[in-house]
């Protein structure tokens, strides 16, 4: 579900014209960098058939916010790319040094932030980026560190560094293909 919420997002979002075009191919393949940060099973108790009622039960939103909170240790020291949106933490002149990285626009800022396990700290100090507006969509490439960290808007579950910052942008073509296979 987050899967397709954050494609619509960087689809409908992307439209900066000095950013990294990508297909629909590569783009699946890093949003999919997104469920690795989830281990194994932790949110295997959410139903097929999830209700209303279910998802408004105590003990469900409970096992929900403790099942956010589980970090992937086996990701410790790889690299990784993931797409996502800029909530600046911190910066250095005009350029933003440390910022969390969420999957959808607006996390943290207009909504709840997203769970432990879907927040990373991205520490480009050695070389601080350009500030990206909140709803324009960007890829991290690093190295991924577990650990959790604290924040005024919001906690981390990882961290990235040896940074690299690129706007995303999808080509006019991508974007006519995945509105013609979503009306299908």
């Amino acid at each position: 579900m987050i899967q397709k919420i954050f494609a619509t997002f960087l689809i409908f979002l992307s439209v900066n014209s000095f950013a990294i075009v990508v297909t629909d191919e590569y783009l699946s393949t890093l949003v999919s960098n997104w469920s690795r940060l989830e281990p194994a099973g932790a949110y295997d108790f959410i139903p097929e058939d999830l209700s209303y009622e279910t998802y408004m039960d105590p003990d469900f939103l409970a096992k929900l916010d403790e099942a956010g909170k589980k970090l992937n240790n086996t990701l410790e020291g790889q690299d990784i790319a993931l797409p996502g949106f800029m909530v600046p933490i911190e910066f250095k002149g005009t350029n933003v040094s440390k910022f969390l990285l969420v999957p959808e626009a607006g996390q943290c800022i207009h909504v709840p932030p997203p769970p432990l396990n879907q927040t990373l700290l991205v520490d480009a100090s050695s070389e601080p980026t350009k500030l990206r507006d909140l709803y324009i969509p960007i890829i991290v490439y690093g190295r991924i560190s577990v650990g959790s960290q604290s924040f005024d808007i919001a906690d981390s579950g990882y961290t990235i560094t040896d940074a690299v910052i690129e706007t995303l942008s999808f080509s006019d073509e991508a974007y006519i293909n995945n509105i013609e296979d979503n009306n299908d």
